[in-house]
């Protein structure tokens, strides 16, 4: 039979907090910072579950909130957090 993981086992929630004057915060199709960009932002206020986190880089799953279902963004840009857990 199916197991329900326990909750301490839920990949972590990311809450998005930067890209509020530019109307959310650039999302990629790669890890890679070079990689292209995708078509709409991901919002700021926008709930996304971990993936995987690559260094500062968080590949997501869209929760809520608008952007795309799935990409990589910055968890942070030089000094300033764009998401926090």
């Amino acid at each position: 039979a199916a197991r329900m993981a326990p909750a301490g086992d839920e990949p972590p929630l990311w809450e998005v907090i930067g890209g509020a004057d530019r109307g959310g915060i650039i999302v990629r199709l790669g890890q890679e910072l070079a990689s292209q960009q995708a078509a709409a932002r991901l919002s700021t206020g926008a709930l996304v579950r971990e993936v995987e986190l690559v260094g500062e880089r968080l590949h997501f799953q869209l929760v809520s909130g608008t952007g795309p279902d799935t990409g990589w963004v910055s968890v942070r840009l030089k000094d300033k957090e764009l998401l926090v857990p």
